[in-house]
């Protein structure tokens, strides 16, 4: 049996035990809101430098004004506001941007659901080498969800995806895969080729 002596000093252990971790949950806490009003501090102390920028068209300015109003970074989150940037930003060329906002179209969020519009900016988007963009193309052609099945085109933006590592796009080329003919495949693989020596950065050739 345990004397008192054992029960006492379990007692105290158990009470510094709770106490730290009430400590650690604490200063976890603070240091969570020390880093969001950082940012936040940061974030007011850019705006006027940023819609200044905007207000010529700076597509990276455009595009830093939507992820603030999405997070609420130094402003007050505004759906439309974001969006509004968003836009604006895309059609001044931010791949990103692009790829953001076709999502938006696509789902309907902070704007009417437009499955045309959406194709338009994620095949920008895919074609400016974003991978994220090359998956949801994909998918958009595989599922047909706004667009005609088309199982080639989906393979192709699988694959180009796939080809920068993008998470998940190898398995959802998997997928397609038995979809096709010999002859879907070999112009699928082929068109693959093409688009990813026509997207892929190239790297600079050391001079001779």
């Amino acid at each position: 049996m345990l004397s008192k002596t054992s029960y006492y000093l379990a007692g105290i252990v158990g009470t510094f035990v709770v106490v730290g971790i009430l400590a650690w949950n604490v200063r976890s806490l603070l240091d969570a809101r020390r880093a969001d009003h950082d940012k936040t501090t940061q974030s007011d102390r850019r705006l006027p430098e940023l819609l200044k920028l905007a207000a010529g068209n700076d597509a990276k300015a455009e595009y830093e004004l939507a992820r603030m109003y999405a997070n609420g970074y130094g402003v007050q989150r505004n759906l439309q506001e974001e969006h509004k940037w968003l836009e604006r930003a895309a059609r001044h060329g931010n791949v990103q941007a692009q790829y953001e906002y076709g999502v938006a179209l696509r789902d309907g969020h902070g704007t009417v659901q437009d499955y045309e519009g959406a194709h338009k900016w994620m095949q920008l988007a895919a074609e400016g080498s974003n991978g994220q963009a090359q998956l949801a193309l994909g998918l958009m052609y595989r599922t047909g969800r706004g667009l005609p099945i088309d199982n080639v085109k989906a393979y192709v933006w699988f694959n180009v995806a796939a080809a920068q590592g993008v998470p998940g796009a190898t398995a959802a080329r998997e997928t397609v895969l038995p979809r096709l003919s010999a002859g879907q495949l070999q112009e699928a693989q082929a068109e693959s080729k093409r688009l990813r020596d026509l997207y892929t950065p190239k790297t600079a050739q050391p001079a001779q």
